[in-house]
Formats: C-alpha cells, sequence, structure tokens
C-alpha cells in the first residue's frame, strides 16, 4: 500500500475507530484498526463483534494494500503531528509514515486475523435527517435497563411505518418515545418495520451525528443493521453496523393512558427546579409527592426525610379535572424534565397509581411516561 492523505480527515476517522478498538479488552486482535485501500478511499475498520465502524477517507492511493496497527498507538502518534499531510508505505507488515521531515516505522499485524465483517443486504431502508436522528437518540440514549434478564429492554426500539420512526426506550419505571418523519424507506411487502438496537451501539451512532450533518440510511435485517452516514467531506461515508437484540419488544403502548382525568401544565424550568430541590429531602425511596390544589391553582412538590428535614414548595400552573395526589421517584421524573426542551411541559394523570404522561407544550412527537411509586407519606 502507498497513499497520500490531509492529516486532518485521517485524524478524524482514527479517533473514532480507536473509540471501538479500546474497548475490546478480551480479544486483543480486535484492539487494532484495519486501514486498506478501496478504488480512491482509505478505509479505516474497527470492531467489537457487536458494532463495527467503517469510515472511508478520500485519498491519493498509488498502490493498493491493507495492514493492521494498534488503534490507540497510532493515534497517540497522529495526534502530535503538524503536518497537514501524511504518507504511508506498507512493507512486509510494517507501516512506514512520512510527513515533511519526520519519519516512522510502525510495527503492523497480519490484515488476515483481523474478523470480517458480514454483510447486509441492503434492499430493505429507511432514510431520515441526521438531525432528527440525533435529536430523538440523545432523548432516549440513557434510559435502557442494565438488566439481563430482559435483555430486549436494555437496547432502543426503532419501529417505523411509511411515514414515521419512533424511538423508544424503558427501564420498567419509565419510558420515553421520540417520532421523527421518514425521508425515504423501502420495505418488503410490509407496512411497518422495527428492530432493538443495543445501547452501546446507539451511543456510536450518537457520536457520530455529533460530529457529522447529513442524512442517513439505515439498512436492516433480521439480525444486523447499518447505519449509512454521508460526511461534510465530498465522496466520504461512515458506516455503523450493528448486531441487533433478538428478542420482542414490550406492548408499551398498552400503558398509555387513552384518556386523563387530570393535567396540569406549569413552566418546565422551575418544576425541574423545585424537583431536585425536593429530591435533597427525599427518603431512600428518592419520592416526592405532588399534590395538586385546583382552588388556589398551584401544585405542592413535599418530600421529607428523617435525616435531612422537610420540604415543601409551591408551583403555580393551569390545572383541570379533579385534584389528586401522585407520588415519583424524583430522579426520573427530573430526567423526564431534562429532556424536554419546550418552556411548559404538560403532566397527564389519571389516577394515583396509573402511569403519568409528560409532554412538551406545542411538541406532539414527544412523550416520556413515568410510573409512580406507592407513597410513604
Amino acid at each position: 500500500m502507498k497513499t497520500e492523505v490531509l492529516t486532518e480527515n485521517f485524524k478524524r476517522a482514527l479517533l473514532a475507530t480507536e473509540r471501538i478498538a479500546k474497548k475490546s479488552l478480551s480479544l486483543p486482535v480486535l484492539q487494532n484498526v484495519l486501514i486498506k485501500t478501496e478504488g480512491n478511499f482509505l478505509i479505516l475498520i474497527s470492531t467489537n463483534l457487536e458494532t463495527s465502524l467503517i469510515w472511508r477517507v478520500l485519498a491519493k492511493i498509488n498502490k493498493q494494500g491493507e495492514i493492521l496497527l494498534r488503534a490507540t498507538f497510532l493515534a497517540s502518534l497522529i495526534s502530535l503531528l503538524k503536518t497537514n499531510q501524511i504518507s504511508f508505505l506498507v512493507e512486509k507488515n510494517n507501516l512506514i509514515l512520512t510527513s515533511d521531515d519526520e519519519e516512522f516505522q510502525i510495527q503492523g499485524q497480519d490484515p488476515s486475523d483481523f474478523p470480517l465483517i458480514p454483510k447486509i443486504d441492503k434492499t430493505e431502508f429507511i432514510k431520515v435527517s441526521s438531525g432528527d436522528l440525533l435529536g430523538a437518540i440523545s432523548a432516549v440514549i440513557d434510559i435502557p435497563s442494565t438488566s439481563q434478564i430482559k435483555p430486549e429492554i436494555g437496547g432502543i426500539l426503532f419501529s417505523g411505518d411509511k411515514k414515521n420512526l419512533k424511538i423508544v426506550a424503558t427501564d420498567s419505571f419509565r419510558l420515553a418515545e421520540k417520532t421523527i418523519p421518514l425521508l425515504d424507506l423501502s420495505l418488503k411487502n410490509k407496512e411497518t418495520c422495527s428492530f432493538i438496537l443495543p445501547q452501546n451501539s446507539a451511543r456510536e451512532v450518537l457520536n457520530i451525528l455529533s460530529i457529522e450533518e447529513a442524512d442517513v440510511l439505515i439498512y436492516f435485517s433480521s439480525n444486523y443493521v447499518l447505519f449509512e452516514i454521508n460526511t461534510s467531506s465530498p465522496q466520504e461515508k461512515i458506516e455503523v453496523f450493528s448486531r441487533l437484540i433478538d428478542g420482542k419488544y414490550p406492548n408499551y403502548q398498552e400503558i398509555i393512558p387513552q384518556k386523563s382525568s387530570f393535567q396540569a401544565r406549569v413552566n418546565k424550568d422551575e418544576l425541574l427546579n423545585q424537583t431536585k430541590k425536593a429530591g435533597l429531602f427525599s427518603p431512600k425511596s428518592q419520592e416526592i409527592k405532588l399534590s395538586f390544589l385546583l382552588k388556589e391553582g398551584k401544585m405542592q412538590i413535599f418530600s421529607q426525610n428523617s435525616e435531612t428535614g422537610r420540604n415543601e414548595s409551591y408551583l403555580k400552573g393551569e390545572f383541570t379535572g379533579k385534584e389528586i395526589d401522585i407520588s415519583f421517584n424524583y430522579k426520573f421524573l427530573a430526567a423526564g424534565l431534562g429532556i424536554i426542551k419546550s418552556a411548559e411541559v404538560s403532566l397527564e394523570l389519571t389516577s394515583q397509581d396509573r402511569a403519568g404522561v409528560l409532554r412538551p407544550v406545542g411538541d406532539s412527537s414527544f412523550l416520556y411516561i413515568l410510573m409512580p411509586i406507592k407513597s410513604g407519606y
């Protein structure tokens, strides 16, 4: 292999692929990045067997070839280079890297030792905006459960029809759903599609989307999914390939109340602030109690702990329905409020022992379901 590439483009790709490689502690070969040429591209590949990243960088290719190198070592070296362009020459599993007045010889490994990345059928796909996908994954990424008993809720559900894609996560105590529009799709003789993406793979997609802004093609099969992202650089492309979680996602639609007997509309930032303060006085159960005083036009936020003391605060708002008391885990309530971007939030309730629904006022694309806890007050 003999090639020349812009340092900044190569560094950007290498740092992303290194992030996956350095997590692979059990199999040393996975701590490497495979670098190879294809046409006019220099391709960097890393994998941890669950998630793989393939990043194509436009380069001047003088001779085709490939080499396997320690990802972290190479990233440390490249980060110290100040030159605009670097040259690669591969000779017998050694990489000779030159830049301006410097030359480095780096010991590599046999590329055949690197695991093959499975191919995916590109017949079925959905297309979305990277900004929409970034916002949707960001909204749900920290919610999935880490339980090994129900691996399906350890991932993120992608569920699409002909118009929209719903991205959902739950840990059994709370659930978030974000709906984004589709730009295009291709489905085989069916009206809908769904798959469960592992949380770690979703984080890698999130990392890439945070630095690249373009439309995203999502190809999927029964076992794998491929996120294809075009970069801001002409003709360059990033692919995040992942195994899928095998299992059936819970029918979460059943727990979403179709009607509510009470609705509150309050300032989101004020409620978040009051919730955090009440949390300082909550007991080990992390309970805070919300009581809605319709005649007075305000809600009471109450918490008490024998060690820290007592909190009682009030917040004005608009309330309709029957007066109700309900208790929530303050951390889960604060997390849901933190996701919402609108100035005001709506809280819909049915009874003190049924799920509450948080929605941003003026945005029907997001909902956050929160299970109540039995009050100890």
